[in-house]
């Protein structure tokens, strides 16, 4: 695809490395091993039976879990080497839609929203917000939700967890199965906001349970991959 950026050079740092990465099982969840190196600019797609073992492999990519064996690095830093202020900072450039939803309910789907960029940014707050409500109507959402997360349509919950994800210009963005179903009308605004986060640099990697979505042709992932027996293997290319 001719809008897509071009694949980084391997000369640069990647913004992640797992090297000899293993999570361990835990209760149904079996074991994985991990091995890759993502690039600036990349954009790696995963299917992903299954949204525990999804997030289980973000938490250990972003240093939130031990893994049994391996390292992991962001940004040519390794999470066992940092405190929890420094990985907290790290952290900050990361944009996440976790598969939980992971909502306050107290606070009304905008201050979610909001809360996270306001503490991570120096951008004026009237700012923020028209970037916030942009990038909401561009997900398909009127505007910024005021409802709190109980009361919002799961379709909803599913737009604003987008632009959760992709407000304040993160360098890597991890999407946990943030579709419910595969001919989502999220798909062509997500592309558009994974493309601008490539463009700028950033990555993306991309979880779902949709094997028509991972090999979606229209979707410009430099790598695509299938967990099979604990490991992460690249999806063959259709002949």
């Amino acid at each position: 695809m001719s809008s897509a950026p071009s694949q980084a050079a391997h000369d640069e740092l990647p913004v992640l490395m797992a090297r000899d990465l293993h999570i361990a099982a835990s209760g149904t969840l079996p074991s994985v091993n991990i091995d890759f190196r993502l690039f600036p600019g990349e954009l790696r797609l995963v299917h992903s039976r299954r949204k525990d073992r999804s997030s289980a492999i973000a938490d250990a990519l972003l240093g939130l879990s031990d893994p049994g064996r391996g390292a992991v690095s962001y940004l040519d830093r390794d999470w066992r080497e940092l405190d929890a202020e420094e990985s907290f900072a790290l952290r900050r450039s990361v944009g996440r839609v976790q598969s939980q939803g992971n909502w306050m309910e107290t606070r009304t789907v905008m201050e979610n929203l909001l809360l996270p960029s306001r503490h991570n940014s120096v951008i004026p707050d009237q700012l923020l917000r028209e970037r916030a409500s942009n990038l909401a109507q561009r997900f398909g959402l009127p505007g910024l939700p005021l409802q709190l997360p109980s009361e919002c349509a799961p379709a909803d919950l599913e737009s604003a967890a987008c632009v959760r994800a992709f407000l304040g210009r993160p360098t890597l963005v991890i999407l946990e199965h943030p579709m419910e179903f595969q001919d989502s009308a999220l798909l062509l605004p997500m592309i558009d906001a994974l493309q601008q986060v490539r463009r700028r640099g950033g990555s993306v990697i991309w979880f779902s349970e949709h094997m028509s979505l991972v090999t979606e042709p229209s979707i410009p992932a430099d790598h695509r991959y299938r967990i099979v027996g604990g490991r992460l293997l690249p999806l063959r290319p259709a002949q």
